[in-house]
């Protein structure tokens, strides 16, 4: 079964966050991907302006239409091991993710909160061992809000290199290894998590809304790890042919999940996945977005550069759409 067939929507260890003070202006702004069409604006109408938009900076100066920015989410938004590492912090941040791209490019005042490894319980409700809850870091004055988060509450990052590695050892991560009573990953423990994936993306959704009701919210979704249809391909990703097809399909069901919530939150869905069809963990180096576990020096299963670098082209193309 292809992605397809599942239904697959295309749309569009320090207490505190980094921050940072992008200089280029915004007319500057060159280079977006071509084909990346933003979605509709979900923004509710504020008291800055009448019409539901940001105002209009001042044109002489080029002033940006928005400032405050609030990056959350996990290592897909953090971006480990991609150059150049944010200093002081534990949680994986690189000056090189979308949301440090997305600040530069438009002159956003950037307070980044993501981290390797959180749950959406940790952008509204529990702190992450040193780090406090990353709402924390939003204000009622906040202009722009990024969030990419979910993969962790299903165990997406990590099936994904559990099979990898169980494949290197010609085993399936889906059955129990020789005298094992449980295999590495419970394949109705992950679905059961899905099921539960779109309520509580929801629920954070809107607390997120009632911290910052006149920001732009941003639900930023996953890139394609795995290519449609979903296969091995060593040794890149090294998995067995069934738990190839697994990890696709839980991937999918993550893009359906981030789009129905972003649409009944009200707040507006960024599609990297479907912009990454072709960029995949199997694709060709030149062209990929996303990295296999082949090479030691990446973050395995992770966006790299050129993967960030694409991310922030759609959110840039939006925010600038809904500036307008």
């Amino acid at each position: 079964m292809t992605i397809k067939d599942l239904g697959t929507v295309f749309v569009g260890q320090q207490a505190k966050g980094t921050r940072v003070h992008a200089v280029i202006a915004f007319w500057a702004v060159v280079g977006l991907s071509a084909g990346c069409a933003p979605a509709p604006s979900n923004r509710p109408p504020g008291p800055d302006a009448g019409d539901g938009t940001m105002p209009e900076g001042n044109d002489a100066g080029g002033s940006p239409p928005v400032k405050k920015y609030v990056a959350m989410g996990s290592s897909y938004a953090a971006g480990p091991k991609i150059p150049d590492a944010v200093p002081d912090q534990a949680c994986g941040r690189s000056t090189g993710s979308y949301p440090h791209l997305v600040a530069a490019a438009l002159g956003l005042d950037l307070t980044e909160v993501s981290c390797i490894g959180a749950t959406i319980d940790n952008i509204t409700t529990t702190a992450q061992t040193m780090n406090p809850i990353q709402l924390d870091a939003v204000t009622s004055d906040t202009d722009v809000i990024t969030l990419t988060i979910g993969g962790n509450d299903v165990t997406y990052s990590s099936s994904l290199t559990t099979c990898g590695l169980d494949g290197m050892n010609g085993r399936s991560c889906l059955e129990p290894a020789a005298g094992a009573g449980a295999p590495d990953v419970d394949s109705s423990a992950v679905e059961e998590l899905l099921n539960q994936e779109e309520g509580r993306l929801v629920a954070m959704l809107k607390k997120v809304r009632q911290a910052a009701p006149v920001a732009r919210i941003y639900l930023v979704g996953y890139p394609m790890v795995l290519p449609d249809p979903a296969v091995a391909c060593p040794p890149d990703v090294p998995m067995q042919a069934a738990d190839a097809t697994f990890l696709g399909m839980v991937g999918a069901r993550l893009q359906m999940a981030f789009a129905s919530a972003a649409a009944t939150a009200g707040v507006t869905f960024v599609d990297w996945y479907g912009a990454s069809r072709g960029h995949d963990a199997c694709s060709p180096a030149s062209v990929r977005w996303v990295e296999g576990q082949a090479d030691a020096a990446v973050a395995v299963y992770h966006p790299n550069p050129s993967g960030m670098r694409a991310a922030a082209d759609l959110i840039i193309a939006q925010i600038q759409n809904d500036a307008r």
